[in-house]
């Protein structure tokens, strides 16, 4: 295959901390290449190099056999030369139509004072059945699914004759389907002399789609290796510099009395009556498709969704949860789906991130910020968040770190139950078997619990002590995970196999 791109040296620092150290990396035509490594590894850093969001300090890039000016690439000019990135964190106009924002870069090109609606509509259809995405045209972004988001971006990113294709996470909140749909797209892309630059921690789906594999480590290029060469454990032990087995051990330690009762949940979201009971010491596991309600089920029970009617038991105690206030009150926490929106205050520092759960005692008289500032300082020590400071914005953390600090959060705010929707999504293995670790030390505390929400069904089999499975916003099974199979959960998932309440 003939050589696209080549970035040679490639170094970064920040306020004196090194993100990149002299990094190699190179694209094929028609090849997917992934990027691999811990969170603050030094990824998305190369790959906003590369889009012209940020500047080296030194190194260079070829592109199509000709040298590029670093200094003075910028987005626009990484757009115009083909290199498009799908990001993490949409970058879409929620207000606006499917269409609008299918063909927004070529109303702001070509100007005029009038727009030819048709053409558009005719324009956007086309791109979108050429790549079997079904997705309506008058749809606006801001009610499109996740996945339906990421598909609307590789449209927009494919419509710009891209030469390269950066996908940072891309598969993260799909289901098995739609990422089956997009690994087809990508083979469609590899078709056409697209070079791909895929991002994921998913070791299985990095061997099954990978030409080849760059591993990233403390910032620099530690390897290039053919994934389909190499066991999951060996990409995982030259990623974090160590061995480290891929099965995960049950982090549920037994079960006690009830900590959560909920009778009869129902709402818009859910019209049939939904009820769930999660006791001492048990992680339960709620497993889904996409859509199938599991967050809205997240949502309901930390009260952003009010119910028409549910009888709830907190403790031993009849109660209500009509907002997150009442929620956190009972010593409930909630990690949610979308960190960055929904979970932290991005621009704020790491020490008040952790602190918002405690805001009625920031207002007492007798408050001790010098004693708040210990109890921050000792938490991020227990719970491992690296930080060069509190007062570091938590935007610039990684994933895995940004999930800490939630967690840290509701820690210190001595929640008694944590409803965590997808805790693992789009971090590495490393941050990942952290962030285990610190659910089990929780869960192991007297009066504690955790509902566990992910559509990783390994996971949910790995972590649970029990099962509840989600279809069309109704709970159709309640499995043991000790005689439960991967196999069995989707089939009940998709809607399958029967309603089953009792352990088989």
């Amino acid at each position: 295959m003939a050589e696209l791109l080549v970035m040679k040296d490639i170094s970064k620092s920040f306020y004196g901390v090194s993100a990149l150290k002299r990094v190699n990396f190179d694209l094929e035509k028609g090849e997917v290449h992934v990027l691999l490594g811990e969170n603050g590894a030094g990824k998305s850093t190369l790959i906003k190099i590369l889009s012209g969001a940020y500047r080296p300090d030194s190194g260079f890039i070829e592109f199509e056999g000709k040298s590029i000016d670093v200094y003075r690439l910028n987005p626009r000019a990484a757009e115009d030369l083909g290199i498009a990135t799908i990001y993490q964190n949409f970058h879409l106009i929620p207000h606006l139509t499917v269409a609008e924002n299918l063909m927004l870069p070529q109303f702001v090109r070509k100007g005029g004072m009038l727009i030819n609606w048709k053409e558009v509509n005719l324009t956007a259809k086309r791109i979108l059945d050429e790549l079997e995405f079904d997705i309506a045209l008058d749809a606006k972004v801001k009610d499109l699914s996740v996945s339906k988001k990421q598909m609307l971006e590789i449209a927009i990113a494919l419509s710009k004759n891209a030469k390269i294709l950066i996908m940072d996470e891309p598969t993260a909140a799909l289901s098995q389907k739609e990422i089956e749909l997009l690994f087809s797209i990508v083979g469609y892309i590899k078709e056409r002399g697209i070079g791909i630059i895929f991002i994921s921690h998913k070791i299985e789906e990095i061997k099954r789609i990978g030409d080849r594999v760059t591993v990233l480590r403390d910032g620099s290029s530690i390897a290039t290796v053919n994934p389909k060469e190499v066991s999951a454990d060996e990409l995982i032990s030259i990623m974090i510099g160590k061995t480290m087995s891929t099965r995960r051990t049950r982090l549920s330690v037994g079960v006690g009395k009830p900590v959560l009762s909920v009778r009869g949940l129902q709402n818009e979201n859910f019209p049939e009556p939904i009820s769930l009971e999660v006791r001492e010491h048990e992680i339960l596991g709620i497993a889904g498709v996409v859509g199938s309600g599991k967050t809205e089920l997240a949502r309901a029970l930390f009260g952003i969704d009010p119910t028409d009617t549910a009888e709830i038991s907190f403790n031993g105690k009849q109660t209500s949860i009509k907002s997150p206030r009442s929620a956190v009150t009972l010593g409930i926490g909630y990690l949610p789906e979308d960190r960055d929106v929904d979970g932290l205050c991005l621009n704020m520092s790491v020490k008040e991130n952790m602190t918002l759960a405690n805001l009625a005692q920031l207002r007492s008289i007798s408050y001790n910020r010098v004693q708040e500032t210990q109890s921050v300082q000792t938490m991020v020590n227990e719970i491992a968040v690296k930080t060069p400071s509190l007062g570091q914005q938590v935007k610039y953390l990684s994933g895995g770190n940004k999930q800490k600090v939630i967690l840290g959060k509701w820690l210190l705010a001595d929640c008694r139950l944590l409803l965590l929707d997808e805790p693992t999504i789009g971090i590495d293995v490393g941050a990942r078997n952290e962030i285990y670790g610190l659910i089990r030390k929780f869960v192991m505390k007297p009066g504690c619990a955790v509902v566990f929400i992910s559509s990783d069904i390994d996971e949910i089999l790995e972590v649970s002590a029990r099962i509840l499975v989600m279809s069309q916003r109704t709970v159709v099974a309640e499995l043991d995970p000790e005689k439960s199979s991967k196999n069995e959960i989707l089939q009940y998932s998709l809607g399958v196999k029967r309603k089953q309440h009792e352990y088989e």
